[in-house]
């Protein structure tokens, strides 16, 4: 039986299917819809893409709920939010199984690294001197030896390295002494207390754990004890001023997503090698304790900090930011269209009271459907009776924008803001800053400047092209050129920014002219593009040779324009093969009535149109004269089922081609190819 693989892709599919699934039991049981059409409704809430089969105004206030807070929990701003949640929960887990390996390993690395920087130089120091006596040879091995001592000396005096006890085991009252149990001893519940001298325990575990006294830190006793010394000494606390970054960057090289952290060559002049310091490992809280199988129990969250470095405080600052940006933008978004339609005109209030709609619920409604570009409106003409009106398209078109098409280029620039007014020296300014200069080790949608700057011209060529369009072809249409040129311009941005996602419309795009209806449904096409060729040209884990469809052909990514232009002739190829047999099914269930010349809106380019608005997510549709809602609602059952599977599988094109190291977790990370 054939199991598929348990990833992202495969996890993300589920998900969104499952979401749409919940229309059945919430939307169909009310019996105001037909089964199909539940389903239909809960696939296109759940992928975004708006195309409704029924009238959203003659939905019931449960079922409109419904269609609100899907679109929000499948977005793609909540759903990395998510992966940013996950990455952080398999971080914490990680860190109790793998953080003893990481400070004993470091611990255990000092001292074998002292003897090798001395046997490195010593044999480096024969190869150059090869033909001078043996005399000589040991006199700079052993001048070596004083400086790496002396050296050392100097770092742990001015490190001041100790391990301190509790002074209360110093003040002695008669013949009972303070005992400390080793960690064996404490797993089995023995506390700590006070013991008489001389009393002789037989538990063998305790002299295990017993720290032995060193002599000498450069003698060879010191070197073997030390690698004797276990780390389960629970009563102790080890104190270091040095900076924790070397630990850190250790547990980083382990633990964290995507690392690229390779070993740098040490070098071998003798001025500049100092013998690594013993104990070099950053100070924990009192309560950390170590339980069976080397885990850490009770790590606080400044443990983990340490532990994890740079990058998990990065990622608990970036799951703010994200979380911030997302709601907020809602809530923003909200917040000024709920003020505008409470003192606009009456003119359209009056479209609300006609719907039978709440200003306030409109309000936010719309802001959330802006925002998670789904479509879905409360008014039956969309947004036609607003149009008009400049506050409002614009502010719509600003959310469209930045909660789709160029949310990783707000996100962005909101860290970029943040890291201009953060101090300087304030630790949130260095997590900003990697942020910034690694976004792909974070998160999936933040770019680095580049990619994000070309994102942005590109997203602007396009819409501009697409305003002039509109704008030029349509002179004489009074379908646009009945608005004033004030309002036409604010109209024409807000239907070009719909038709890269949202799916709401400004103009009865039945009724523009058949240029511009082919530029949308071209515009519909691409609209992934720019996103989907950023994500995957700068995925780190994308195989060299893109061979998904020829494993002969390699690929040169020095050639930056080779390497975009395969990237979207494979997408190209690949997409239009679904939207061909998608519109070919519909082509042949819908038969007879394309073939009818009585029915003008049903034909080949309306039902491709249908299709690709599908399989794009967009929403956008010539619509059926006598109705309010998109032409496949006058599809049939196994019409509405083949727009389903377009939206579902259209979801999807956006991934990366591999595992993506922004959204693997720790458990599953994969090498980096050699040769």
């Amino acid at each position: 039986m054939y199991r598929p693989p348990i990833n992202f892709l495969t996890l993300h599919y589920a998900y969104i299917i499952l979401m749409g699934l919940f229309a059945l039991p919430i939307l169909y049981p009310y019996g105001n819809m037909a089964a199909i059409d539940a389903w239909f409704f809960g696939a296109s809430a759940s992928t975004e893409s708006g195309l409704n089969t029924i009238d959203v105004k003659l939905l019931k206030t449960y079922q409109q709920l419904y269609i609100y807070f899907i679109p929000i929990l499948t977005n793609l701003g909540f759903i990395n939010i998510i992966v940013v949640i996950v990455r952080l929960y398999w971080f914490k887990r990680h860190l109790k199984r793998l953080a003893p390996q990481i400070l004993s390993g470091e611990q255990n690395k000092d001292v074998e690294d002292a003897r090798n920087h001395s046997n490195l130089i010593t044999d480096t120091t024969k190869m150059s001197t090869a033909d001078t006596s043996s005399v000589d040879a040991i006199t700079r091995d052993e001048t070596a030896d004083r400086h790496i001592v002396e050296s050392n000396r100097e770092r742990l005096g001015a490190r001041t390295t100790t391990i301190s006890f509790d002074p209360q085991t110093e003040a002695r009252t008669g013949n009972t002494s303070l005992y400390i149990p080793g960690p064996r001893a404490r797993e089995r519940g023995q506390p700590i207390g006070t013991r008489v001298d001389g009393d002789e325990r037989d538990d063998e575990s305790d002299d295990e754990d017993r720290i032995k006294p060193v002599t000498s830190v450069a003698s060879k006793n010191a070197s073997s004890s030390m690698r004797r010394r276990r780390l389960s000494n629970e009563g102790l606390q080890m104190t270091a001023s040095k900076s924790m970054d070397r630990v850190a960057n250790v547990a980083a090289s382990l633990l964290l997503l995507g690392s690229e952290t390779t070993p740098r060559p040490r070098s071998v002049n003798s001025t500049s090698i100092q013998q690594p310091a013993l104990n070099d490992i950053p100070q924990l809280s009192r309560q950390v304790t170590i339980g069976r199988n080397s885990h850490f129990k009770n790590l606080t969250e400044h443990d983990r900090e340490v532990l994890g470095g740079i990058e998990y405080r990065t990622l608990k600052l970036l799951l703010k930011i994200v979380t911030c940006y997302f709601f907020g933008l809602h809530l923003f978004g909200a917040i000024c269209l709920v003020g505008w339609i409470h003192t606009a005109d009456a003119k359209y209030t009056d479209v609300l009271a006609a719907a039978g709609q709440d200003k306030t619920w409109w309000g936010f409604y719309s802001a959330q459907t802006m925002t998670d570009n789904l479509g879905f409106t409360l008014t039956p003409d969309s947004m036609i009776s607003f149009r008009d009106a400049k506050w409002p398209m614009i502010l719509m078109s600003f959310l469209a924008f930045a909660g789709n098409t160029l949310y990783p280029v707000f996100l962005r620039l909101t860290i970029w803001t943040m890291s201009k007014v953060t101090p300087k020296n304030s630790p949130t300014q260095e997590s900003l800053t990697f942020l910034l200069k690694h976004p792909r080790r974070c998160y999936t949608l933040l770019f680095p400047s580049g990619p994000t700057w070309i994102l942005f011209g590109i997203i602007f060529a396009l819409n501009f092209v697409d305003v002039l369009l509109i704008i030029l072809l349509d002179l004489d249409n009074s379908e646009v050129s009945s608005l004033p040129v004030s309002a036409r311009i604010p109209a024409a941005i807000f239907q070009a920014a719909s038709a890269r996602h949202t799916g709401t419309s400004s103009f009865n795009l039945a009724n523009v002219s058949p240029a511009v209806q082919l530029s949308l449904l071209v515009m519909m096409y691409i609209a992934i593009f720019p996103i989907a060729i950023s994500i995957r040209a700068s995925n780190a884990y994308e195989e060299k040779s893109l061979g998904l469809w020829d494993k002969e052909e390699s690929l040169n990514e020095q050639n930056g324009k080779s390497y975009l232009l395969t990237h979207m002739k494979n997408q190209l190829g690949f997409d239009l093969w679904y939207i061909f047999l998608g519109t070919f099914c519909i082509c042949i269930s819908e038969a007879s009535r394309i073939a009818d010349v009585n029915e003008p809106a049903f034909s080949v380019f309306s039902v491709l149109f249908e299709v690709t608005s599908a399989y794009g997510n967009v929403g956008l549709s010539l619509g059926y004269p006598t109705v309010s809602f998109s032409l496949c609602g006058m599809f049939g059952v196994f019409g509405k089922v083949v727009i389903c599977f377009m939206m579902i599988r259209g979801r999807h094109r956006g991934l990366p081609y591999a595992l993506d190291r922004a959204i693997m977790l720790p458990s599953a990370q994969v090498p980096e190819k050699s040769g």
